[in-house]
């Protein structure tokens, strides 16, 4: 043991002088030769260096170790040494990482944060005026207190309205506490019965009750069902929705279909559960084959696997076609990126298929699709 630990203060002495003195003889030469420092490549030829000098430098330091202590000089009694100490000091970095991340109470670092999604069900009745002025909701935890915000297009759940929004999770903890607040009206607070560290979600889950209702200065007295306010939420992840399959896609429609001057009228969606993602079709892919015209588009799933793609032309109903992909899509998309070139890309259109279900327009719920819906869609991974 007293030989091990020995060598493994030689490595990490030998490393760090191995780097520093790669990392020199870099800067010298990148020097010498008028390297040029555009972008830093002088830099990154001395990091380089350094990178390459660093195990050098290691193993220098263990054989340097054993020899003064008078064993095991060998070369390769040095190497085993060597490689021993190499692995402990990535096994000990590893760890330290782990417990800085195990510790780090910042959800998604680095990245986009979570949210929670949510709608807020009003008492039967209610008036929300038209600019939502006097309406405001906030998320307060034990570590920090946020403003929401609102979606454009709020509902009605019959004859109570409904608010939706969303709040950006930024710590990880189980203290959530969301309140409504509207003018002239005492707040309500709702917990978030979310982990501490919520994955994403499609769905939203049941309607919960407000918790409680905050009545002047005082202490919040607990909700009864007289206050007939309800939330229900969902967490969304942005990283795990970029990460979806984008696939592109061609709409053939009867030549006499009118189209829009304008495509950007034209609204795509993808939708699973209560997830939907925006599409866009573009003008250039326009082209009329006989008595057919034919529309193309990019539009990224909702679901992993599946989507529902929600396709509305200005004045005409809402086309529906369901989209299937294979439960491993991800990962075989993943190797065929890295080892296929766009020049040797052979993929092309599937066949096409019938419309699944239409919603007529003024409606909200779709119908079976009929034999006279002339529609048809096809698609491929994008």
């Amino acid at each position: 043991m007293a030989t091990f630990l020995l060598a493994l203060i030689g490595a990490i002495v030998g490393l760090v002088a191995g780097f520093f003195a790669g990392a020199l003889a870099g800067t010298l030469i990148a020097s010498a030769t008028h390297m040029s420092n555009f972008e830093g490549a002088a830099g990154y030829f001395a990091a380089a260096c350094g990178l390459l000098g660093a195990p050098i430098g290691l193993f220098l330091g263990v054989w340097l170790a054993l020899r003064l202590q008078g064993k095991h000089k060998g070369v390769g009694a040095a190497m085993t040494y060597s490689a021993l100490s190499l692995g402990t000091l990535v096994a000990i970095a590893a760890g330290v990482i782990g417990l800085m991340l195990l510790l780090d109470d910042t959800l998604n670092r680095g990245t986009a944060k979570p949210q929670a999604l949510f709608e807020i069900r009003l008492p039967p009745g209610t008036t929300i005026p038209e600019n939502r002025r006097g309406i405001e909701v906030e998320l307060n935890t034990d570590k920090n207190s946020s403003s929401a915000f609102f979606h454009d297009a709020w509902r009605k759940d019959g004859n109570r309205p409904v608010i939706s929004g969303g709040v950006e999770l930024a710590y990880r903890t189980t203290a959530r506490l969301l309140v409504l607040k509207m003018k002239g009206e005492p707040d309500r607070l709702f917990k978030l019965k979310l982990p501490g560290r919520p994955g994403h979600s499609d769905d939203f889950g049941p309607w919960q009750s407000v918790d409680f209702v905050a009545e002047g200065a005082g202490e919040p007295r607990k909700a009864t069902p007289a206050d007939q306010y309800e939330i229900r939420y969902r967490s969304r992840d942005p990283n795990v929705e970029y990460t979806r399959p984008t696939i592109a896609f061609e709409l053939n429609l009867p030549a006499a279909t009118p189209l829009p001057d304008d495509f950007k009228s034209v609204a795509v969606k993808a939708v699973e559960a209560q997830n939907d993602m925006g599409g866009t079709i573009s003008a250039e892919t326009v082209r009329r084959e006989d008595d057919r015209v034919t529309l193309g588009g990019v539009v990224q799933l909702a679901g992993d696997t599946h989507s529902l793609i929600a396709i509305t032309l200005p004045n005409q109903p809402t086309w529906l076609f369901e989209i299937k992909l294979p439960p491993l899509t991800r990962i075989t998309e993943t190797i065929r990126y890295a080892t296929t070139s766009p020049g040797d890309d052979q993929r092309t259109f599937g066949p096409w298929q019938d419309v699944a279900s239409v919603r007529e327009l003024g409606q909200t719920e779709a119908r079976p699709a009929k034999p006279g819906d002339d529609v048809k869609f096809r698609y491929m991974l994008h």
